[in-house]
């Protein structure tokens, strides 16, 4: 009886929640962004959503799942129950992840139905090269033995600009802010290189959903 109890109280007080945040809605878009990274990806995006001044309301930033299958799973699930979303975004890494294609498929099979629409934003090898592309165009393969972590090449990349990065830098949106369109111009070049390239080793789609969040008031 008790366990019931709490039980509905629970899901009372998840749907009071809902209805609060569906009162407090700014006229557009509501979005859902799953991050692979418990820190560095959801302090970007939170910092983000800062600058651009958007409501909390319509912007929700998870850090969630350990590789990328894990946060589209999880984007799923968070979308049949709320059903609140116009768009799901699902942010994760390549780097040696057994799950990465698998992610992608599912993503691509998935219909959320009520009009919501999800979207993969991989990096390849890792969000540290979407980092990296505000200082710098390459489209520089980023390789390493067997075993090792391929993303810690693309940081010792970007130490080279940001000698203090560290994962999970809390402040790391704000100390590159300034140079958001360059990073945004250098993506859109790597993506087009990668049209002809036959490769995605680097890569990255975070400009598509930052230039989406920044246009995202003008809907």
């Amino acid at each position: 009886m008790g366990t019931d109890n709490l039980f509905h109280k629970r899901k009372e007080r998840k749907a009071e929640s809902l209805r609060r945040r569906r009162a407090m809605k700014a006229p557009y878009d509501v979005i859902l962004i799953v991050c692979e990274g418990g820190k560095t990806e959801p302090n970007y995006f939170t910092e983000l959503k800062k600058a651009l001044r958007l409501n909390n309301a319509n912007v929700k930033i998870c850090g969630r799942g350990s590789d990328p299958l894990s946060v589209v799973n999880f984007a799923i699930e968070t979308f049949r129950q709320e059903r609140e979303f116009d768009r799901v975004y699902c942010v994760f890494d390549r780097d040696r992840h057994t799950t990465y294609d698998a992610a992608l498929d599912r993503v691509r099979r998935t219909r959320l139905g009520k009009g919501g629409k999800i979207f993969a934003i991989p990096s390849v090898p890792c969000f540290e090269f979407w980092l990296l592309l505000h200082f710098t165009y390459t489209t520089k393969p980023f390789n390493a033995p067997a075993g090792k972590s391929i993303c810690s090449r693309v940081i010792k990349e970007l130490e080279k600009y940001l000698p203090a990065y560290q994962k999970g830098d809390q402040d790391i949106f704000n100390k590159i802010q300034d140079k958001l369109d360059n990073a945004i111009i250098n993506a859109r070049r790597v993506e087009e290189f990668h049209k002809t390239s036959g490769t995605d080793n680097p890569s990255t789609l975070v400009h598509s959903l930052v230039e989406y969040l920044r246009d995202l008031k003008k809907q």
